[in-house]
């Protein structure tokens, strides 16, 4: 594994113990944090309906933005494709790597920032994190996503739907990017 695969991986189980330590703080039991922070019990069936919902207002806010990205002439994503494909390239647990992202993000983002910060807050926040990729697209994507995603937050109080709609929504455009 290469030093920046590493840091990130730090990097996302630093978000997972910083949120968890957070709840930990105000709840003083790890049951009633992971309850705080939106690991919330949910039917079978309730969850394939919020997640195919999410699932879905994600493809589709993501469709709409590239094409309205691309006729200001702002679709830059190819960078974004290039970032990945390096890392796919050097990462032979990319797979693994990309879910421990997803539930990174949706622990910190969601369940710690949007309760403290609201969805416009966190979304912003998660949008400067996505700043690296060098892609204004990619910048604008990760709030107007982030945003469907801590308002989904908001509504459900539930972390599952966000982290299987936000993985299932990774493992869509990143087959679509990498072919």
């Amino acid at each position: 594994m290469n030093e920046e695969l590493l840091f990130n991986i730090f990097l996302d189980l630093s978000f997972i113990a910083l949120a968890i330590a957070y709840a930990i703080s105000k709840e003083r039991s790890l049951p009633k944090s992971l309850k705080q922070l939106g690991f919330r019990q949910i039917k079978a069936i309730a969850l394939a309906k919020k997640t195919a919902i999410l699932a879905l207002a994600l493809l589709g806010a993501s469709i709409g933005l590239n094409i309205a990205l691309s006729f200001f002439n702002l679709n830059d994503l190819q960078l974004v494709a290039e970032s990945v494909a390096e890392s796919q390239a050097i990462a032979p647990m990319f797979f693994w790597f990309i879910m421990l992202r997803v539930i990174s993000e949706e622990i910190f983002f969601r369940g710690l920032l949007t309760t403290k910060l609201g969805a416009l807050g966190s979304s912003i926040i998660f949008a400067g994190f996505h700043i690296g990729y060098l892609s204004i697209a990619e910048i604008i994507g990760a709030f107007a996503l982030g945003y469907i995603l801590a308002k989904a937050f908001e509504l459900n109080k539930n972390l599952y739907p966000n982290i299987l709609a936000h993985a299932l929504y990774n493992a869509i455009v990143l087959s679509a990017m990498m072919g």
